[in-house]
């Protein structure tokens, strides 16, 4: 574990200039962030004579909003002071005296490889959409190490989102909802910020990985107008794409020799890279990034707190995994299986330089053998997952985590009640839920098989159009590859940092009606807000594929609540700071010793331990999952 001090938001370099007097606004913070009045009034440059002249500051202009588009000062009216305000002697030049704000963020970014022009909203935040933090992956840079983009000498355009990176049974062109397209060509990366911000304004940075199990992504291009705006304009929202399916985890010896395993997290890695060096450009603090990610994007989190074993690059100051997602890891043999059935598939596997005749392959031809069931007979949910590459990825995540090998930063870890029913097979009978369990864990064994059917019997609780088992079905598979895992970084990370846990346990109608209970992301809408947009992952699930919508109504309440939790979190590495007034003080997991998390519904906030049965049910994945791997 690598100890990790929190960053300061008190700290922050000057901008440069002339010798300068300072007039903070009330409740204002050196970082550049509002308390929803407050910003710092920065500066007076001074010319010629000067002379003492008192003035005076209405609070009411130090809004988000104000600085730096105007700097005004109210001059002492002869009949008294205007009461709330601030007196303040400063210095004026007497002829010519030049007042002067730090400049407004430009639509026009220019960054050392490119110019990239976003579009300003008249709601106050600017949009830079598609900016390209890596060169595209195609042809000879298949299955490489991201690298850098080419120079670009025209102004480059970011009004609008880029290609999603096409994914497992996926075709280049349009995707189902959100109007985006598919393709290879598609490591860029969206920044939102509020207009009001300067490349001194150091605002704290969400930084949003995607989730989609590895093999799509399912909640790409979202909205975080809504999000950003309830800061107070105090947050920069960051997304990204990355490779995803065989051409981001394609694994084998070929591509450890003649490539880079674990493409789509070194992206991920260049990406955070990317804010490291640029973000400040756009208004936010290098220093003061939260890594969020939901389901695969929250396994990801943890493997960019593991990479390396841990080494701490200072590219994050706290982490937020919403239901974290681990499976086995899959074996060097299981993982060659797959490349060799790969190559025979796309025509290459008679060469005798299979990774370059798949390189050369056309797009067309290479989603053909990009399709789980190629490689199973029986249904299992994942099948291109990170390896073990022994540099970036060193052991299996779930034991870096309890072995002390990570960044060790706050964190807030959470899951949904029913994180099994997306993905369950509709089981009949205990012998249907053991064969499910097993294709998705496959170093079971059958005395493992008799426990998780004890575990997991026939439930009196029912789902809607499912067979009598699939609840078992579910709760295995949710508890193994979300709950659990989640479970075991809180315990691993609560020993010696700020963990926050939850369990979502809100659902909608449709959702009941559907029999799919408390699912999986679907506290995604509560957190980014119901404007957020589509979930293209859930597509013809629930809803048309918007799962958000009943946040604008029947689950308006958990919104606030969820929403700024996360928000206060982003801003200061504790959810509590601006949290929402009808929310509790939220203690950490470890609180007193115990494994205490808060329970979210649209009644309240409650609290409770987790159960001992279910902490015994953990403790059995828990061991299966970070010990074994998957042949």
């Amino acid at each position: 574990m690598v100890a990790r001090p929190t960053a300061d938001p008190g700290v922050t370099a000057k901008p440069a200039g002339r010798s300068r007097s300072s007039i903070p606004c009330p409740a204002a913070k050196a970082n550049g962030e509002t308390t929803g009045e407050n910003k710092n009034l920065d500066q007076l440059d001074l010319v010629q004579e000067h002379h003492k002249l008192d003035l005076y500051i209405s609070p009411r202009d130090c809004n988000v909003n104000w600085l730096p588009r105007q700097c005004m000062l109210y001059q002492a009216e002869s009949t008294g002071t205007p009461q709330p305000r601030m007196k303040a002697t400063i210095f004026l030049a007497l002829a010519s005296a030049s007042v002067s704000c730090v400049s407004a963020l430009s639509s026009k970014i220019s960054l050392d490889y490119a110019t990239y022009e976003g579009t300003p909203g008249s709601d106050g935040i600017t949009r830079f959409l598609g900016m390209q933090y890596a060169a595209p992956p195609v042809g000879d840079l298949r299955w490489k190490a991201p690298q850098d983009p080419a120079q670009a000498t025209a102004v480059q355009s970011a009004a609008k989102f880029k290609d999603v990176c096409i994914g497992v049974k996926q075709t280049v062109g349009t995707g189902p909802v959100g109007g985006f397209n598919y393709g290879e060509d598609c490591l860029y990366i969206s920044v939102i910020t509020p207009s009001s911000a300067t490349n001194t304004s150091h605002l704290p940075v969400l930084f949003h990985i995607p989730g989609g199990g590895f093999a799509q992504l399912a909640d790409p291009n979202l909205d975080f107008t809504d999000f950003v705006k309830t800061s107070g304009n105090n947050i920069v929202a960051v997304q990204i794409n990355y490779r995803v399916g065989a051409l981001g985890f394609l694994a084998g010896e070929e591509v450890r020799s003649g490539g880079a395993l674990n493409a789509g997290l070194l992206d991920q890695r260049k990406a955070l890279q990317w804010v490291r060096k640029y973000i400040s450009q756009f208004g936010g603090d290098p220093n003061r990034v939260t890594i969020f990610g939901g389901s695969a994007g929250a396994g990801s989190v943890g493997l960019q707190m593991t990479a390396y074993g841990g080494r701490d690059d200072g590219l994050f100051a706290g982490a937020y995994a919403d239901a974290p997602a681990y499976s086995e890891v899959n074996s060097d043999s299981y993982s060659q299986f797959q490349f060799n059935k790969f190559a025979t598939i796309t025509g290459c596997g008679s060469v005798a330089d299979k990774l370059s005749c798949l390189r050369q392959a056309d797009i067309a031809n290479i989603q053909k053998a990009n399709v789980v069931g190629n490689y199973t007979d029986i249904p299992a949910q994942f099948t291109f997952n990170p390896v073990i590459d022994g540099t970036f990825v060193q052991d299996i995540p779930l034991r870096l985590f309890q072995t002390g090998h990570y960044v060790n930063v706050p964190m807030i870890v959470g899951d949904a009640t029913d994180e099994g029913t997306l993905f369950a097979a509709n089981a009949g009978s205990p012998e249907e839920v053991s064969e499910f369990i097993q294709a998705n864990v496959p170093s079971l064994t059958e005395a493992n098989l008799t426990t998780i059917n004890q575990f997991y019997p026939l439930m009196a609780a029912q789902q809607p159009f499912h067979k009598a088992f699939f609840p078992s079905a579910a709760a295995a598979f949710g508890e193994a590859t979300f709950i659990c895992p989640g479970l075991t970084i809180s315990s691993a990370v609560g020993a010696s940092n700020q963990v926050w846990n939850y369990r979502f346990d809100q659902s909608s109608l449709a959702l009941r009606l559907a029999g799919y209970g408390v699912l999986h992301a679907f506290d995604t809408g509560a957190i980014f807000g119901p404007n957020a947009g589509p979930m293209a992952g859930l597509l013809g699930i629930v809803e048309n594929g918007l799962v958000f919508s009943s946040f604008a109504k029947e689950n308006a309440n958990v919104v606030p609540i969820m929403m700024n939790y996360a928000i206060s979190f982003v801003r200061t590495q504790d959810p509590n700071t601006y949290k929402s007034v009808f929310a509790p003080n939220w203690q950490t997991y470890n609180n007193n010793g115990g494994k205490q998390r808060i329970v979210v519904r649209n009644s309240g906030v409650i609290y409770e331990d987790v159960p001992a049965a279910q902490q015994t049910r953990c403790a059995f994945w828990t061991e299966i999952i970070a010990n074994s791997f998957a042949e």
